[in-house]
């Protein structure tokens, strides 16, 4: 099963809780319980790409409470508001603070699992964007100094001969510069290169 296939249910009511457990599990998701607001802070990182289904009335921290801090710390979680008391203002409030979706209670379970695949998918691609970019800073931070001049004018478009024009060293010296950074981001051409360079950090 993918690592992202996790939906995190914070709802304060429990026949709710396993309900949603029991139907998630059916469809081959891996989910996480929580009858708090303040029980998923203590367990989950709010910057955490995750999927999570949540109670907009809980005791203590309520939903819209929840989401206000997941928009605050700008998290790349998709969160799937619930509601038994739905209305327009709410609904628009929760969508305004960055909410994925808005579902009241009952609510149709192939439409809701519909929307938690949206979500999963969404959490997933996120999840892979973070990974490539950690992966990428970890493989420029293997550069030396002068490597990492090469590999700047690299992805600008320069020449090996412009490099080495440019920071006054012989083309041989470029070269060798530019396979060191080729072998150090296991580029296989000078667009992949670009290409590296390019995507979200």
């Amino acid at each position: 099963m993918p690592t992202m296939r996790i939906v995190h249910v914070v709802d304060d009511e429990p026949d709710i809780r396993r309900a949603l457990a029991l139907m998630l599990r059916a469809a081959g998701i891996e989910t996480r319980v929580y009858g708090l607001a303040e029980e998923y802070l203590a367990e989950v990182s709010i910057n955490e790409p995750a999927c999570v289904l949540l109670d907009n009335r809980l005791p203590g921290l309520s939903g819209l409470e929840l989401l206000k801090r997941f928009s605050e710390a700008q998290s790349e979680a998709a969160v799937i508001m619930m509601t038994g008391h739905g209305d327009v203002p709410t609904a628009v409030l929760a969508m305004k603070l960055g909410a994925f979706h808005f579902v009241e209670k009952p609510f149709d379970s192939q439409g809701l699992l519909d929307i938690v695949e949206e979500a999963l998918s969404r959490a997933a691609t996120i999840h892979d964007l973070q990974a490539e970019a950690r992966e990428f800073r970890a493989r420029r931070g293997q550069l030396t100094p002068r490597e990492g001049e090469v590999f700047d004018l690299l992805v600008e478009g320069l020449s090996t001969k412009a490099i080495a024009s440019q920071l006054g060293m012989t083309a041989r010296t470029a070269e060798h510069h530019r396979a060191a950074v080729f072998r150090k981001f296991d580029a296989r051409s000078i667009s992949h290169l670009m290409r590296l360079a390019l995507r979200p950090k």
